[in-house]
């Protein structure tokens, strides 16, 4: 609403009809005064067409004044004192200009009613603290709307700028993460060709697909957990060619959570820390559980892997800093990330109320 009346306020075209309108307003509380006072119906019309007419060209000649000012110098208070002389002086050339109307009015009729009582420098006097109050009533709400609307075109602008801003630092973020889940596979494939070379095979295989999917969906911010459940999946079959039986894996999510908006690859850091900590390079068993659920407004995620938190894991790797960034963008003041210990499993869980913003 207040946008709409800005374009109507400053752009030229919607300003002399909002102006006008205004005028025209004023002019028939002046016009029904005037009958009230017992001035005749032809000069009470002639007078208020006059006045309206003047006053209508004069707040367009402080608008000039006002536009040629500047939004900075119209702000300061010193340009207060300023505008009062400036609408005193329009206020007085205005009074005299309805006085020589007046006095050839005089010409034509014969005046009547209050106007007989009033010499000609006492119905200027009046008619200039009047028209001066119209005209500073008139200022200060036009300048008032106009700073109200320079400063939130300055918000509006401002907003946009955070938004790109935290659009680009996602992107940059996404971008960390993937040569990072390439590097550590291309790693374990690496470490697996020499001593088994068709389960390196078969990694290959698994992490093409990956890639490829990484590819198709790298201009998706948000996406549904679907699609992030199918790339933990794929990134899981790298590791199963890897790891054999010595990993167990389940992923537990209906459908009707999987349908939920989430944040692109917020789920592949905490999946590849519980492998970097749960197993690493020791030789014992890994279970793995991935678990999504939708609570009141809330959806839970839930990565657990069998281990202990180390010393190490307490600290902030590049893809759980990653993930605590992208919370904080998404979800602000929305959102929970834990890492705790319980009964043998080491337990990331990530509590998101609402959708996530789009910036």
């Amino acid at each position: 609403m207040l946008e709409s009346l800005r374009r109507k306020l400053f752009y030229p075209l919607k300003f002399w009809r909002i102006n006008f309108f205004l005028w025209c307003g004023f002019g028939l509380l002046a016009f029904l005064i005037r009958l009230v006072m017992q001035e005749d119906l032809p000069r009470a019309l002639q007078m208020t067409l006059s006045t309206e007419t003047i006053g209508f060209l004069l707040s367009a000649f402080l608008r000039y004044i006002y536009k040629r000012a500047g939004l900075q110098r119209i702000l300061r208070p010193s340009f207060i004192f300023l505008a009062m002389v400036l609408t005193a002086v329009t206020a007085g050339l205005h009074a005299a200009l309805m006085q020589t109307f007046l006095s050839c009015l005089n010409l034509l009729y014969a005046p009547s009613g209050a106007s007989i009582h009033f010499a000609i420098w006492e119905r200027w006097v009046v008619f200039t603290i009047l028209m001066w109050f119209v005209y500073l009533s008139w200022t200060f709400a036009y300048l008032w709307l106009k700073a109200e609307f320079h400063s939130q075109a300055e918000a509006a602008l401002e907003a946009k700028a955070r938004a790109e801003v935290q659009s680009m630092e996602l992107q940059l973020i996404r971008f960390q993460l993937d040569p990072h889940f390439l590097f550590n596979s291309l790693n374990g494939i690496a470490a697996e060709i020499p001593i088994h070379p068709k389960i390196a095979a078969n990694m290959v295989d698994e992490l093409a697909t990956y890639l490829k999917y990484s590819l198709d969906h790298r201009h998706e911010l948000i996406t549904p957990l679907a699609v992030e459940i199918d790339a933990a999946t794929s990134y899981l079959k790298i590791q199963k060619a890897r790891f054999g039986t010595k990993l167990q894996t389940r992923i537990t999510a209906s459908a009707t959570t999987r349908k939920i908006l989430v944040p692109s690859f917020i789920l592949q850091p905490i999946v590849e820390n519980a492998f970097k900590y749960g197993l690493g390079k020791s030789f014992t068993r890994l279970t793995l559980l991935i678990t999504a659920q939708a609570k009141a407004g809330h959806l839970i995620l839930q990565v657990k892997n069998s281990g202990k938190i180390s010393s190490s894991q307490k600290g902030s790797g590049l893809g759980l800093d990653a993930v605590r960034r992208r919370l904080e963008i998404r979800y602000p003041n929305r959102h929970h990330f834990t890492l705790t210990e319980a009964k043998g499993f080491v337990v990331a869980t990530l509590d998101l109320e609402g959708e996530p913003c789009s910036v």
